[in-house]
């Protein structure tokens, strides 16, 4: 059987220095090798368990991360409102110290009498 399509997939395979093989045994000889192929390959691919295993294993990892993320601006907020606070204190006027000097009251000077004057 010449079949056209086998016939031009072996136009590009063939080598002049061999002698040509019948078109059937060349086609079973492809065939051959392209079944060994994927023996080889199909056992390897992910089935739908390994798939639906893989998108749990995802979307743990996404919620893990989502929580350190969020308790991580939770810390910056408050490590920041903490620095804010302490440099508010520390740039505030520093308050009079508890011991105050004493209140002098002076009165006005009570008017001399002249001897001079009667």
């Amino acid at each position: 059987m010449n079949h056209p399509k086998f016939l031009q997939l072996d136009k590009s395979q063939t080598n002049l220095d061999k002698p040509a093989m019948p078109q059937e045994h060349n086609a079973m000889k492809r065939l051959t090798t392209l079944e060994a192929r994927f023996d080889a390959v199909l056992p390897t691919l992910a089935t739908r368990a390994d798939i639906q295993s893989v998108k749990s294993e995802i979307h743990k990892a996404s919620g893990e991360t989502h929580k350190w993320m969020l308790a991580t601006v939770i810390g910056l907020f408050l490590g920041f409102g903490g620095l804010f606070l302490a440099m508010s204190n520390t740039l505030k006027a520093a308050p009079q110290s508890s011991a105050q000097a004493p209140v002098v009251i002076q009165l006005p000077a009570t008017p001399q009498q002249n001897p001079n004057r009667n």
